[in-house]
């Protein structure tokens, strides 16, 4: 009799244990149901679904280039293009490849409000708007490349992405790791030429006056 309630209560518990499992192997299902979301809602949680950007060291994608965010999502997936701990790329290769047009249109298409000054350094002006404007010690001007006119890539063209207004943080660290070697993905190394030119306070300055003057996009700067 005694083995007859054991047996009992071990079948019935076992009952109990799968219908749990059952029912939450039903809601861990629901929970990555993507029916009816949007291929860029996975990108909200860092960028914005405005692209502007969440918290500091995320890019503001809203306004940016179609062309270019299609590249960069391109490098990301084929592992030209390394961020922190590989997590874009990851997550760039959950995106279908048919989806990627969208996406990049989506973001493409967005008018967030620019970011605000986020660097705590006193900028050199003067010296940012040089080089950003026209250029020295023989370095090109940012706005030659990065603009609307673009007039420095007329004999070869490439996708530059727009730098006036995008977060000052952003800006510092993407020249420092093309500095440094930890971003490569540069038509033929251009970036990473320039950014071992310029000196930390350069590119502390250089960030802060990019990310807080928009309008320079729209110059024209030979």
């Amino acid at each position: 009799m005694q083995g007859s309630r054991i047996l009992w209560f071990s079948l019935a518990t076992a009952a109990v244990l799968l219908g749990v499992l059952a029912i939450c192997g039903r809601g861990r299902a629901d929970m990555f149901d993507m029916t009816g979301v949007d291929p860029w809602d996975r990108c909200g949680d860092c960028h914005g679904l405005d692209g502007a950007g969440n918290r500091i060291k995320f890019p503001r994608l809203g306004g940016q280039k179609q062309s270019y965010i299609i590249k960069e999502l391109y490098d990301f997936r084929a592992g030209r293009r390394k961020n922190d701990d590989g997590q874009m790329q990851q997550n760039a290769n959950e995106i279908a490849a048919a989806d990627i047009g969208r996406v990049a249109d989506w973001f493409a298409s967005q008018t967030p409000s620019w970011p605000k000054i986020t660097i705590d350094a006193e900028p050199d002006i003067p010296l940012a708007r040089k080089l950003a404007m026209s250029g020295v010690r023989g370095i090109p001007a940012c706005l030659s490349c990065h603009s609307v006119a673009a007039l420095g890539m007329l004999d070869e063209p490439f996708d530059a992405p727009r730098i006036a207004g995008q977060r000052d943080y952003y800006i510092a660290k993407e020249l420092t790791d093309f500095r440094d070697g930890r971003r490569s993905n540069d038509p033929k190394q251009m970036m990473q030429k320039i950014a071992k030119r310029l000196t930390n306070d350069e590119i502390v300055s250089l960030s802060i006056f990019l990310s807080q003057n928009p309008g320079l996009h729209d110059l024209v700067v030979p």
